[in-house]
């Protein structure tokens, strides 16, 4: 009898606090929306710190460890100075012997070394450029999955069987690569431009080697090369991910322990560019006329790259308003502060009807000129200085991206701080931005290719003043879903 009661008495009572509820809504204030405008100053992100931690095993292996325990996994990187410019006297012979690393080891082929890391959840990518090659192991934290992962990574790289099979499908592979080489309008041009900046350099040279180079290497210049160029004293690890610092100088003498025993190779040749500037007309049947430009800069160790580097950044924006959009000249075109070892470069390329090519050419000489007398504006400089401090955050998120700037900074003797570069560049000043460009840079210092077919010139056409019409601009009657 008193339950039915209660329960009636419950729900009486529950109406009432919910007609409460509901007029106390009803008459409240909205509140203003937490929006906050783009033209406002931006809250400064909170991010978590990430301490570097830096070692070197006694065999001379640098190491440099960042610990992320949100995730269990770890990345690792293990790069050696072997890349393509270190064999000028045999063109190819440091891309054969980085193709041939992974062919075998003892009791497992190439296809063995894939199923075993494929059984194991791990990843290997490898990579090779003028400098340096890489390769990265990705693999779960898990004693049981990270420990024989990380076996077979270290005798991929220290104990390769280099097989003699091998070779000639290696070499058929790089035969292949510099065929593919010549058939592109994009790569005979960057090389070209590469050859006039560094005549006789190994720079200059695909990363693939000569046909004639490819021809004679054997498989003891390849054991040799491996002995000195993947040598304990010639390597870098970088390491990220969720595992301890005790861990992690572990894995690092692991790996350095399976390289072979020796010193670090000596550095690339230093290069010489020829003093004056160069125009070198390819002719080649395109629909476009390919252009490069090129000048020589600094070190990514120079006090001044970051200033370079900022002023970079406002001249691509600045050819991209003028060419793209005003114009209507090109898609794409871009700027480019590069790091090599040896010699800093800064180059600019782009793709344009071939009648135009010229005419595009000389406006940008002419705009380079003009901003190396004026340099940027505050207003350019503040506003890469803000997309820097808004897109830093994105660019530490994933242990990818941490293992990416720790390798530069390892290579590049930078101070031990995965910022430092960020906010250095955010601290520039106008002043500072504007005399560095004065030092290192010259308006009539450039080394141009232009690749295409031969054709009359016309003059530029008149500027599209009015936004509608721009390249790339949705007439008005279009209206987004």
């Amino acid at each position: 009898m008193d339950k039915p009661k209660g329960l009636i008495n419950g729900l009486i009572l529950a109406g009432m606090l919910l007609s409460t509820q509901a007029l106390a809504a009803a008459t409240t204030v909205p509140q203003k929306p937490t929006l906050q405008s783009l033209n406002e100053p931006q809250i400064q992100a909170i991010h978590r710190t990430l301490s570097i931690k830096g070692y070197k095993t006694l065999s001379g292996t640098k190491i440099l460890f960042i610990r992320t325990p949100g995730l269990p996994m770890f990345d690792a990187l293990v790069s050696f100075a072997a890349g393509s410019a270190h064999t000028p006297h045999q063109p190819g012979l440091a891309a054969v012997t980085f193709s041939l690393l992974n062919e075998g080891v003892t009791g497992k082929d190439v296809n063995a070394i894939q199923a075993t890391f494929d059984n194991l959840g791990a990843r290997v990518t490898m990579d090779i450029n003028q400098d340096r090659t890489l390769f990265s192991l990705r693999s779960l934290s898990d004693e049981g999955r990270r420990a024989p992962a990380l076996e077979l990574f270290a005798q991929v790289l220290g104990k390769p069987l280099l097989p003699q099979e091998s070779l000639p499908g290696v070499k058929s592979q790089m035969q292949y690569l510099l065929d593919r080489e010549d058939q592109s309008h994009v790569a005979q041009a960057r090389e070209a431009n590469l050859g006039q900046l560094f005549p006789e350099h190994s720079y200059a040279q695909s990363l693939y080697g000569t046909r004639a180079g490819l021809a004679s290497i054997t498989r003891t210049q390849v054991q040799d090369f491996h002995r000195t160029a993947y040598a304990a004293g010639n390597a870098q690890i970088t390491l990220v991910g969720d595992l301890t610092e005790e861990e992690a100088q572990r894995i690092g003498a692991q790996i350095s322990a399976a390289l072979p025993l020796g010193p670090a190779t000596a550095a690339i040749q230093s290069v010489t560019s020829p003093a004056a500037p160069d125009l070198l007309r390819v002719e080649r049947p395109s629909t476009q006329a390919y252009l490069y430009l090129a000048q020589p800069s600094v070190l990514r160790s120079s006090s001044d790259y970051l200033a370079l580097q900022m002023a970079t950044q406002v001249f691509t924006k600045r050819l991209t308003n003028e060419l793209r959009e005003r114009r209507g000249l090109t898609y794409h075109v871009e700027a480019d502060l590069s790091s090599l070892q040896a010699k800093g470069i800064l180059s600019i390329n782009l793709q344009t009807r071939p009648d135009q090519a010229d005419a595009v050419l000389g406006h940008i000489k002419s705009m380079f000129s003009d901003f190396l007398a004026q340099g940027p504006t505050q207003q350019e400089l503040d506003d890469i200085q803000q997309h820097l401090a808004g897109s830093a955050p994105l660019g530490r998120a994933t242990n990818a991206q941490i293992l990416s700037r720790l390798h530069n900074i390892s290579i590049h003797n930078l101070p031990l701080d995965l910022d430092f570069s960020i906010q250095a560049a955010l601290e520039l000043n106008l002043a500072s931005v504007k005399n560095a460009l004065k030092r290192h840079h010259h308006a009539d210092q450039w080394r141009v290719v232009i690749l295409g077919p031969k054709t009359d010139q016309q003059a530029l056409p008149a500027p599209i003043e009015s936004t509608t019409n721009a390249m790339c601009r949705a007439p008005e009657e279009i209206v987004a879903s």
